[in-house]
């Protein structure tokens, strides 16, 4: 089984790091800087998990892009885990009581592998 991920990352240091990280394992990984080019992207890719920077230049990520995955039927079950420098409980305790993100994962708090690892353990059920 071929398996998808989107980064949405508008740090490009994180994007390329994910980027090879996952590309070392049987992992189709696409990637979008803004909220547009997730958007576009995702009319074409249905990834099976999403990666998401909470804090995107423009306009802000966790809205914009969560309200579009809630309101398209083919992409309101890929779990998001939320990967930011925002260390708000509050903010992450809501994302999780609304089901918007799986995790909420601050940048820094976890290395590679352990990301890598969580990603992963969302992708291993396709496998058997």
């Amino acid at each position: 089984m071929h398996h998808s991920i989107l980064i949405i990352d508008d740090d490009s240091l994180i994007l390329n790091t994910l980027k090879k990280r996952f590309s070392t394992w049987d992992i189709d990984v696409f990637s979008a800087s803004t909220p547009e080019e997730a958007k576009n992207l995702l009319e074409k890719i249905t990834p099976e998990v999403i990666i998401l920077d909470l804090l995107l230049t423009k306009e802000d990520g966790s809205s914009g892009i969560l309200d579009y995955l809630k309101s398209q039927p083919n992409l309101q079950n890929i779990p998001v885990l939320a990967l930011t420098n925002l260390d708000k409980p509050e903010l992450r305790q809501m994302l999780l009581e609304q089901k918007s993100i799986q995790e909420y994962l601050i940048k820094g708090s976890l290395s590679l592998d352990e990301l890598y690892d969580k990603v992963a353990g969302y992708l291993e059920p396709a496998r058997q």
